[in-house]
C-alpha cells in the first residue's frame, strides 16, 4: 500500500472491524467492498474474521467444532502469522472455549470487574485486597438495589409482624418491601471513574 492508502485505511478501519451484518450504512458497505476488492488478502482476512465469529452462532458443540476445523483449514499461508495468537489461544483453551456451547455462560462479568478493580487500584496506588473489595461492593450509591415484593400488613396468630422482625424487610406505611442487593453496577462504576468521583 502507498502511504496515502495506509492513512485512508486507518480512517476506514472501523469498517473492517465491524461485522458485515452490522454494516447498515450504504457508504460503509461501499468502503468495505472497495478495500476487499482492491486488496484481496485483506478481503480474505476479513472473511476469516467473519467466519470465526459465525462459530459462536452454532447450534451445538459438534457444529461449532466442525466450523472451527473448517475455519482453520481456510487460513492461507500468507495470513497464518496474523492469526497465530488466536490459534494458540484456541489450542490452549479448546475444552473451556467449546464448553460454551454446552453451558452458554461467559466470564465477561468477572473480567470486566477485574479490569475495573485494576483501574481503581492503579488510581489509588496500592489499596489492599480487602479495601478494594469493600470499595467495589459496599460504596454507598454504587450498589444496584431492587425492590422485589410488596405485601400488605400481615396478621399472624400471635399479633401483627413488627418492623425489624426479619432482616432485609422494612415497613413503609402499611406495606412490607423486600430489597435485593445485586452488588455494584458496572455503568455506575465506570461513570464514577470517568468523573473521578470513585
Amino acid at each position: 500500500m502507498s502511504v496515502k492508502e495506509r492513512r485512508q485505511l486507518m480512517r476506514d478501519r472501523y469498517v473492517l472491524l465491524t461485522r458485515s451484518k452490522d454494516l447498515t450504512d450504504f457508504d460503509d458497505q461501499i468502503k468495505l467492498q472497495v478495500w476487499t476488492q482492491n486488496f484481496p488478502l485483506l478481503g480474505q482476512a476479513y472473511e476469516l474474521k467473519e467466519q470465526f465469529f459465525n462459530i459462536y452462532e452454532a447450534e451445538s458443540i459438534n457444529d461449532a467444532y466442525k466450523l472451527y476445523q473448517n475455519w482453520l483449514s481456510n487460513i492461507p499461508k500468507e495470513l497464518i502469522t496474523y492469526f497465530e495468537d488466536l490459534m494458540k489461544a484456541m489450542n490452549n483453551w479448546e475444552e473451556e472455549i467449546f464448553n460454551y456451547f454446552n453451558y452458554p455462560i461467559t466470564n465477561a462479568y468477572k473480567e470486566s470487574l477485574n479490569r475495573l478493580i485494576k483501574t481503581m487500584n492503579h488510581v489509588g496506588r496500592g489499596y489492599s485486597f480487602e479495601a478494594l473489595r469493600a470499595k467495589i461492593l459496599f460504596t454507598q450509591g454504587y450498589r444496584k438495589v431492587k425492590k422485589k415484593k410488596k405485601f400488605k400488613e400481615v396478621e399472624v396468630t400471635f399479633g401483627k409482624m413488627l418492623p425489624g422482625q426479619f432482616p432485609g424487610w422494612s415497613q413503609t406505611g402499611y406495606e412490607w418491601v423486600y430489597k435485593e442487593i445485586y452488588g455494584a453496577d458496572f455503568s455506575t462504576l465506570i461513570k464514577a471513574m470517568e468523573e473521578g468521583t470513585f
